[in-house]
């Protein structure tokens, strides 16, 4: 009998088919990537790779929900009847609201960071800004984008507008709302501010002359800038509705956010004049302050989040003393260390941003 030579060909073939059997049968753990080992060269134990939950903060979550929704109500009643009432409860509501975002606000930039949309949280309190960039002041009565009729309002303007040449440059969020439903302590909003009514704006040097009379209906671009603006702070607040996973990157580089924040607002105190350039409102400074850090910490030492602070410590060690100490103060200064360690570390900037 006369044996046949199998064609190299198919020889390949099957051994080709014999490698992959092989390998679908290898454990996944042989090639998977040791995710403990980042940042300290340690491994997680097993409670903390099991364990991890969404960082939890529900009461606040609720809180806001429920705040969005008062906002959104006195809002169109506003819109629909500008009256003395509407606007108080307009302004109260705008209040209460950035009260429940600035509770919550650890676990929206867990959520940003997660996500990689760190743009969206800048937009809903970008600060501090030139007020006159959007709306009139006594000193300049025909600025702002209020009084600008070359440009048209439309949701994609505003955004364009959002830092066009300079970060002061702010036209959303939730500080040029407040500007337009409270204006400033030297000119403060009148309900009379939205009701319609044509006057004459600026004129550039250079117009022709018989192009002079500009008019514009301040009150009525005033409505459609509040109303614009309103459904953009909905729609950045919905890009970050949810729980963050649960992962320590995210939450570190949620403290990072925080902490800038927090820096941020001290240098910020003193500059409350809105005609000596960049400002931020003495209210506001009021509401996050009433808010943070105390919000924060209370959050980071709830006991449903315990795996997320044993995950920190792992990664990167430091973290539960800092929180301790913070606590015990009142201060955020021991996690500011903790974030940025005069030698080694990973500083800020290099928190995972999703």
């Amino acid at each position: 009998m006369t044996l046949q030579r199998r064609p190299p060909a198919a020889a390949l073939l099957a051994l080709l088919s014999a490698l992959l059997l092989s390998a679908c049968d290898a454990p996944e753990t042989a090639t998977a990537p040791d995710r403990g080992t980042a940042g300290t060269g340690t491994p997680d134990s097993a409670e903390a790779d099991t364990d991890l939950r969404p960082l939890n903060d529900e009461a606040g979550a609720t809180a806001l929900a429920n705040q969005r929704r008062a906002w959104r109500e006195a809002l169109a009643a506003l819109l629909e009847a500008p009256d003395a009432d509407s606007l108080a409860a307009a302004r109260n509501a705008w209040a209460d609201l950035y009260s429940a975002f600035n509770d919550h606000y650890l676990s929206l930039a867990a959520v940003a960071c997660q996500r990689g949309v760190p743009e969206r949280l800048e937009r809903l309190d970008g600060w501090p800004f030139y007020p006159a960039y959007v709306d009139a002041l006594p000193a300049w009565p025909d600025s702002g984008i209020v009084n600008d009729p070359a440009l048209e309002l439309t949701a994609a303007n505003l955004r364009r507008q959002q830092g066009a040449t300079s970060e002061g440059e702010i036209a959303l969020g939730f500080q040029p709302l407040r500007l337009l439903v409270a204006g400033v302590p030297e000119a403060p909003r009148r309900a009379a501010d939205f009701r319609g009514g044509r006057q004459e704006a600026a004129v550039p040097a250079n117009a022709v002359e018989e192009d002079a009379a500009v008019q514009v209906d301040a009150p009525a671009r005033r409505r459609t800038y509040l109303r614009l603006a309103g459904e953009q702070l909905e729609a950045d607040l919905d890009a970050l509705d949810g729980d963050a996973a649960g992962d320590p990157d995210s939450l570190r580089c949620a403290l990072s956010t925080l902490d800038r924040r927090l820096a941020l607002l001290d240098r910020q105190r003193p500059a409350t004049d809105p005609e000596a350039g960049l400002y931020l409102s003495p209210r506001s400074i009021e509401l996050i302050d009433a808010s943070q850090p105390e919000a924060a910490l209370s959050q980071l030492a709830d006991d449903d989040n315990a795996a997320l602070r044993r995950a920190l410590e792992q990664r990167w060690p430091g973290f539960e003393k800092a929180l301790e100490q913070a606590r015990e103060r009142g201060d955020w200064s021991p996690l500011g260390a903790w974030l940025r360690p005069a030698a080694g570390g990973i500083a800020p900037t290099a928190a995972v941003r999703g």
